[in-house]
């Protein structure tokens, strides 16, 4: 039981100083142990105690300097997406642009392309234009149901810019060409007699030249040689492809010498000379598939020296087998000649151009006043082909005979009976023209 008064409880007894351990004491009053300086957090019920400020609090311990460079940062940021997003949107913007115009290109060439009449097969289909009111979106159905257009939107946008339809004579049927352009196309269509026309077949044979062809044309009464001549001259052929790209032809005698196909065509007696040359243009760039188009790019020729070469070789070989040792000596006459002191090429067929030879030209009457064709007078090759060569020399001028003494030949002749000889120098040939009967 504790004795002591009631006035002394609550108060810390007095502390003595221990006696034998030194001086250092440590005096704590009990009431400050009872309250203390330090509050515990009050919570409320169910909630957890909170020992980290919450990030509103953090935010409202920011100074305004502070608050205003978090504002400017978080600006900054906005405007680095909006630029990004800006970027984004113009690249997506800008390739559907391309994609559409892309698109929209490959319409119109394939329209223009059609209205040339390029593209499309040659050949003829038949065409009756039927009984009643016609319009020029039924014509352009009618024709591009039969094949004589692949286009029949633009065909029938042509027709109403341009023609009258009261101009077709209703229930007519006539054959026309597959590859004339709109304007040959509705000439023929509108000519109402033009299904009388007579249709010839002209046989155009390999290394004709245009002088032989033109009478060809003026014989079958397709158009007069003169008119012929003239148009291999004038006719822009720019929008043939391959043939549009010879450059400067400005140093030939007709430009279009070489690229008219040697083939059999079908003409309608008194065709326009367009479409009587570009059929005879559309079957030379049908003629030049990838398979010997790639052939040309990797012999290191150009088309035009391939077309020229062939054509010497058409020229002058006697058969398809003589084409490629007749293309051994011209290849090595050219590519190393010189060192056996042999600087042309020498060719009789080049001596008479435009002329096939001496008695062509006097049978014309003509003269021989382009010097730059005939190869016994400079190096290389002509200014251009000279006739029309066929498939077969083609390929001969890309792929010449490099077996045994082909290799070597620099030399040949032929004989009347067509005997082919070849020597590899002058005096071996000098023996060959007298077994050949040339001297």
């Amino acid at each position: 039981m504790d004795q002591r008064p009631q006035q002394n409880r609550g108060r810390e007894p007095v502390q003595r100083p221990s006696q034998g351990t030194g001086g250092f004491q440590v005096k704590i009053d009990q009431r400050d142990l009872m309250t203390g300086s330090l509050e515990a957090p009050r919570q409320r019920r169910g909630q957890p105690v909170q020992y980290a400020e919450p990030p509103s609090a953090k935010k409202a311990a920011l100074t305004d300097k502070e608050l205003k460079a978090e504002k400017r940062a978080h600006k900054k940021r906005n405007r680095i997406k909006a630029r990004k997003n800006k970027r984004v949107f113009s690249f997506v913007w800008l390739c559907m642009v391309l994609l559409t115009s892309f698109t929209l290109a490959s319409y119109l060439i394939g329209g223009a392309m059609d209205f040339f009449g390029d593209g499309r097969d040659t050949g003829t289909v038949d065409i009756t234009i039927p009984e009643g009111k016609l319009t020029e979106d039924g014509l352009a159905e009618i024709l591009y149901q039969a094949g004589a257009i692949k286009k029949p939107e633009f065909f029938s946008l042509y027709c109403k810019v341009k023609e009258d339809m009261e101009d077709f004579q209703p229930g007519t049927s006539l054959e026309v060409g597959t590859d004339l352009d709109y304007e040959a196309l509705i000439n023929i269509l509108q000519g109402g007699g033009e299904v009388d026309r007579e249709v010839v077949t002209v046989v155009f044979p390999e290394g004709f030249n245009a002088l032989e062809g033109a009478r060809l044309l003026e014989e079958n009464e397709v158009c007069t040689a003169s008119e012929f001549l003239s148009a291999l001259n004038t006719m822009d052929f720019s929008k043939y492809g391959m043939i549009g790209a010879l450059g400067d032809t400005s140093n030939r005698y007709y430009k279009l010498e070489g690229y008219l196909f040697p083939d059999t065509y079908e003409f309608y007696k008194g065709e326009k000379l367009d479409s009587v040359i570009g059929k005879l243009l559309h079957n030379f760039q049908r003629k030049m598939d990838d398979k010997l188009l790639e052939k040309i790019q990797n012999s290191g020729m150009s088309m035009d020296q391939v077309v020229t070469l062939a054509s010497i070789i058409q020229a002058e070989a006697a058969s398809t087998k003589d084409m490629f040792d007749v293309s051994a000596v011209l290849h090595n006459r050219l590519e190393f000649g010189a060192d056996y002191d042999i600087f042309n090429l020498e060719c009789d067929s080049t001596a008479y151009y435009p002329y096939k030879n001496a008695k062509q030209m006097e049978e014309i009457g003509g003269n021989l006043s382009y010097g730059n064709y005939n190869t016994y007078n400079f190096s290389g090759l002509p200014a251009g082909p000279i006739c029309n060569p066929g498939l077969e020399a083609l390929n001969a001028a890309l792929k010449p005979n490099t077996k045994g003494d082909a290799s070597s030949y620099l030399y040949f002749c032929h004989s009347d009976d067509g005997v082919a000889y070849y020597a590899t120098n002058e005096w071996d040939h000098e023996y060959n023209k007298q077994l050949a009967g040339l001297s």
